[in-house]
């Protein structure tokens, strides 16, 4: 498995402190397994489409806007 090294704010040294390394390892894990399949996703309908590379990334943007509204939901 390959290791991703990640730079933690401040303001949230404390909170993962207090979390289960396990846990929080599980759902960083399922957190970036989700978002790359949205990437795929996303990816598969721009090759599929005939926007312009501007149309796409402004697409890509709206998506990733929205999954982020769907995740502070989920907090």
């Amino acid at each position: 498995m390959a290791e991703f090294v990640v730079t933690i704010p401040k303001e949230f040294e404390e909170d993962f402190k207090k979390i289960d390394p396990l846990l929080l390892q599980i759902s960083v894990q399922k957190l970036i397994k989700e978002k790359l399949e949205d990437f795929v996703r996303v990816e598969k309908i721009i090759s599929k489409s005939k926007l312009k590379e501007k149309d796409a990334l402004e697409l890509g943007k709206k998506v990733n806007k929205s999954l982020s509204k769907r995740y502070e939901k989920l907090r």
